[in-house]
């Protein structure tokens, strides 16, 4: 259990660090995230999981990819569609829409990162 928390945290505060960035006038003592309750039982696991098939830096590159239309890099795109896979990448942005917190549009997001997605399956080698 407390290795999901801190995967999870890890992920909320890097999304977190990178809305506090783009936004005027907040620190980021001001920015409190609360958790909500899993939705169905073991899907904080399933989170986790799904985190651990990227490495950091593709997963903040994806993210900057889907909130800041940032260019994506095909190993990103490599780790999002053959590790990770579109199961888990729309279940970890159904969970970013969840956080109140995080003001997200939820059309928008889910549009960006449907976008994202698209574009990596065309980034993505047919086998490597």
């Amino acid at each position: 259990m407390a290795k999901l928390n801190h995967n999870l945290s890890m992920a909320i505060a890097l999304l977190s660090s990178i809305l506090i960035a783009a936004s005027m006038g907040t620190s980021e003592e001001e920015f409190m995230i609360t958790i909500p309750p899993e939705p169905e039982p073991g899907f904080y696991k399933t989170m986790e999981e799904c985190i651990e098939k990227m490495s950091r830096e593709c997963g903040e590159n994806i993210v900057k990819a889907v909130l800041e239309d940032e260019d994506i890099s095909e190993q990103c795109c490599v780790e999002l569609v053959r590790g990770m896979g579109k199961i888990c990448h729309d279940d970890l942005l159904q969970f970013y829409v969840s956080l109140p917190q995080l003001g997200f549009n939820v059309t928008h997001l889910n549009i960006r990162g449907h976008h994202v997605w698209n574009i990596c399956i065309s980034k993505t080698p047919s086998k490597m």
